[in-house]
């Protein structure tokens, strides 16, 4: 199990721009999660991303291969998920702010955006845009 299975999850998602549901996309970060096994996680979302795919005998499959925990092991697997997804997306988020506001000469650094609070990187930006 590990963290950084979630990551290549996600970073694998947007690499090959792969439209799925909502409920998919968990379920194969909750595979890699549990699996960390990168050769069949890729395996699923070539399945699951398929034309015509039978989602519920796909997800039976692939939930035999992971030897699914109790439900409640699962509940506590699902926050760590939960919250490891969260933390990638606010850091893409924080790296794209970041270039926007260089892009319009305004310099601010990742590291700035993230201890600072919103109200005073706001400030910062527009004084120096009115510069």
């Amino acid at each position: 199990m590990g963290l950084e299975a979630i990551t290549e999850t996600v970073e694998l998602f947007r690499e090959r721009n792969i439209s799925m549901t909502e409920r998919d996309r968990e379920f194969t970060v909750q595979f890699a999660f549990r699996t960390n096994d990168r050769e069949l996680t890729e395996k699923l979302v070539d399945e699951l991303a398929a034309d015509g795919a039978d989602r519920e005998d796909i997800c039976r499959k692939y939930q035999t291969l992971a030897d699914f925990q109790p439900n409640w092991i699962q509940k506590i697997e699902n926050l760590l998920i939960s919250l490891e997804m969260y933390r990638v997306q606010e850091a893409q988020a924080v790296k794209t702010l970041s270039k926007l506001l260089s892009a319009c000469g305004i310099s601010v650094s990742e590291s700035e955006i993230r201890r600072t609070d919103a109200a005073k990187v706001q400030e910062r930006v527009k004084k120096e845009a009115s510069l």
